[in-house]
């Protein structure tokens, strides 16, 4: 199992399953948005995972110029190194419509660019597990 952590994000990547799970906190300031998203990609390019699950529950909002660098520099460079037949399951706490807002703006964003990637929203992390889990492509 690897891990990455910063004060905004923490990152475990679990191999065996080509699973990878990313918990964001707080309000992330771009620096720790962009090296905590560099990281994340260098783990994934590095372990090719087939599921990804991103909790969302405990961000307080995205700042719109980074979901900007997101759609713009991280995702043409994730797009060129990750497989193409992901399946992404999103964690969000009801009440949080900025988490939402900004990851509708980022999946819209992967799906013209990559239209294998499969995703859904949760609110639970338990049901997130057992849908990216029964994904064995």
């Amino acid at each position: 199992m690897k891990t990455y952590r910063n004060e905004h994000v923490t990152v475990i990547v679990d191999c065996g399953v080509h699973f990878i799970q990313q918990t964001w906190t707080g309000l992330p300031t771009s620096e720790s948005f962009q090296n905590g998203s560099l990281a994340i990609l260098a783990l994934a390019r590095k372990h090719q995972p087939k599921r990804w699950l991103i909790d969302l529950q405990a961000l307080r909002l995205f700042n719109p110029i980074d979901l900007q660098w997101f759609i713009q520099e991280w995702l043409p460079r994730a797009t060129l190194y990750l497989p193409h037949n992901i399946r992404v399951a999103i964690i969000l706490n009801d009440l949080n419509q900025f988490g939402k807002l900004g990851a509708d703006m980022i999946l819209r964003a992967s799906a013209r660019q990559n239209d294998a990637v499969v995703s859904r929203y949760f609110v639970g992390n338990e049901e997130a597990r057992q849908w990216l889990m029964l994904w064995d492509k």
